[in-house]
């Protein structure tokens, strides 16, 4: 079989490859959000980032620890209940932090897994080419090769700095629960990789896989240009 390019199908695949960066940024971002709002947090969303505000209950220990900040940091015995309410404090705050660092990823690859399975259970529907509902399944599945990315920006960056560095989602929670800095990263990238390649040899009809392995590489360069250099930090800042 020869494989061509399709050039009216590749335009489109180009086109929602780069609506797919951008929405899959953004949306990655409301993860974080949403499990930030389930936590009592107001929030603002940037283009590639969000960030929580301050809360009362912050101000208020940001007193409390000026106040105190004295017996907190003394090695005496006997001011135990400051330092338990500063301990309680921060453990509070680490727990709230790791669960919001998680609702990211858990977004993205949630995503990815449903176009996966929308996908896979509509196989037996799919001819020699892919209908829009399936190439839109296409689309989600690929919010999994985020964890691709994430692997091997990480890899890149050992390779620059002789170690691994601490970056990303994934590698903070990894730290954080004491695991070695790219396990998360590692793991969730060897499940996105298995999973893409079903998509793409096993489910995208053998004549459009070219058209489309070469659209999604055009098209997403173009929208993380197009959305973190030039459009995301005006319209987001």
């Amino acid at each position: 079989m020869t494989f061509t390019l399709q050039f009216r199908l590749f335009i489109y695949l180009v086109l929602g490859f780069i609506a797919a960066t951008v929405i899959g940024t953004v949306t990655h971002e409301c993860g974080h959000i949403a499990v930030a709002k389930m936590l009592g947090y107001k929030t603002k969303l940037h283009y590639a980032s969000m960030n929580t505000l301050e809360r009362e209950k912050d101000k208020e220990f940001e007193q409390f620890y000026e106040d105190n900040k004295e017996k907190i940091l003394s090695p005496s015995p006997l001011y135990a209940e400051e330092k338990a309410a500063f301990n309680e404090y921060m453990h509070e705050e680490q727990s709230r932090s790791m669960l919001i660092f998680t609702g990211g990823p858990i977004q993205t690859m949630l995503t990815g897994t449903i176009g996966f399975l929308l996908l896979w259970f509509n196989r037996k529907n799919i001819g020699n080419k892919l209908t829009l509902p399936q190439w839109i399944f296409v689309l989600l599945t690929f919010f999994w090769s985020r964890q691709i990315f994430n692997m091997l920006t990480g890899t890149v960056l050992y390779f620059k700095r002789g170690k691994w560095v601490i970056t990303g989602d994934e590698a903070i929670l990894s730290y954080h629960y004491n695991l070695p800095t790219e396990t998360i990263n590692a793991v969730t990238a060897i499940i996105a990789t298995v999973i893409l390649l079903i998509t793409v040899f096993k489910l995208i009809p053998k004549q459009q896989r070219l058209t489309f392995i070469t659209a999604g590489i055009i098209g997403s360069t173009i929208g993380a240009l197009f959305w973190l250099k030039y459009f995301g930090p005006v319209i987001l800042p």
